[in-house]
């Protein structure tokens, strides 16, 4: 994963790491966002685009925009009248993480692949039998239509996605999610490894969420002004918020000063932010279409989402089983180039949390670089 220049394949190997972070606006809310007026179980989403489609190559950098499904209706960028490149000042967080930097000779602002995504790694090593080093990679989205959800239609903004390594099998494996009747967590929720859209690669290890929920106020433990925070994310928009008397709820209610005395780990960046991230999860809903589950799941009576659900498919926990926290930094080394810092915590079902950190990286802060095309870290793969 990311590691102070270390990879942290050990303990991350049933973790994966790959972030795809959408920069502009909060997760889309535009009132109803399924096209027949429902706020759930969308079997199409309301403002979609002419051709609602991606995908089509081998490519895993060209296909970075193309997830989490084969239809990308780009229905915040339609609502808002924005293009990918958001408007962004070029003092913005979001502009140094979700656009790559490559110029042409004239200086002229050649992103690659494209404007609204950037990929993020920790080695580069140039050899990539072995990844580039890395155990993961991660991706950020700005407005490129990245993080359509299955059930609501939202989420197409800010979205977050970390890749670790492929799957040996198909995509049309059996065990590409958990049986009926024995999910995750205590309330039995079927979890999926991910298909990419565009590569149709799948992916055992993978997480995503989003950077939406900012902090509008003054400065927090969880993020400075202006910049992504977890605090305003502990919901779903279809469910509403976690129960406040869940295990983990619990755990978060004194997270911040048990574990940091009330500082966040890296306030010294002057850019210091949160979110958190999810597991892959599938339900079953009689949709007589595939929109918002392919190519994870190919049959038609699915949704597909990132997992911020509150309650299971039996019964409810009040929270998700596990959820991935990222507390970071922006910051730069002496040369200029920027580099991401950051803590990661895992909870689980009880509401423990344990830091990755420690457990992979000898307590020292986890690091990302951005990537350029041939520069070793082999990322995307």
């Amino acid at each position: 994963m990311t590691g102070t220049k270390a990879t942290t394949w050990k303990m991350l190997r049933g973790a994966g790491l790959a972030i795809a972070v959408g920069l502009a606006g909060v997760t889309a809310v535009q009132g109803s966002q399924c096209l027949d007026g429902s706020d759930d179980d969308c079997l199409q989403c309301a403002s979609e685009a002419a051709n609602p489609w991606c995908g089509g190559s081998d490519d895993p950098a060209t296909e970075m925009s193309c997830t989490p499904f084969h239809y990308r209706p780009m229905s915040f960028n339609n609502v808002q009248g924005t293009d990918e490149w958001c408007g962004f000042s070029d003092g913005d967080i979001f502009k140094t993480l979700a656009y790559d930097d490559t110029t042409d000779d004239q200086g002229n602002a050649t992103p690659w692949p494209y404007p609204g995504v950037r990929a993020w790694a920790a080695q580069f090593n140039g050899d990539c039998s072995q990844a580039g080093g890395n155990s993961d990679y991660w991706v950020f989205h700005a407005c490129d239509g990245a993080g359509i959800q299955g059930g609501d239609c939202a989420g197409d903004i800010k979205y977050v996605e970390r890749f670790g390594f492929t799957y040996d099998g198909d995509m049309e494996d059996a065990g590409i999610c958990t049986p009926d009747g024995q999910g995750g967590g205590y309330d039995d929720r079927k979890y999926c490894k991910f298909v990419h859209p565009g590569t149709h690669k799948v992916y055992d290890d993978y997480k995503s969420g989003w950077t939406g929920s900012t902090n509008d106020n003054e400065d927090t433990f969880w993020a400075a002004k202006g910049l992504p925070t977890a605090e305003g994310a502990f919901a779903s928009k279809a469910s509403g918020g976690w129960h406040d008397d869940s295990p983990l709820m619990q755990t978060l209610s004194n997270f911040p000063e048990k574990e940091y005395g009330g500082n966040h780990p890296y306030a010294s960046t002057g850019k210091w932010f949160s979110f958190p991230m999810y597991s892959w999860r599938a339900y079953k809903n009689g949709n007589d279409n595939n929109y918002l589950s392919y190519p994870t799941i190919a049959d038609n009576g699915w949704k597909a989402f990132a997992d911020n659900e509150p309650c299971g498919d039996s019964g409810c926990a009040g929270a998700p089983p596990e959820v991935d926290f990222i507390l970071g930094g922006l910051d730069a080394q002496d040369d200029g180039t920027p580099k991401l810092v950051f803590d990661m915590w895992r909870s689980d079902a009880d509401g423990n949390m344990v830091k990755l950190n420690d457990e992979v990286a000898g307590g020292d802060p986890f690091v990302l670089y951005p990537v350029h095309q041939g520069d070793g870290s082999c990322a995307p793969w």
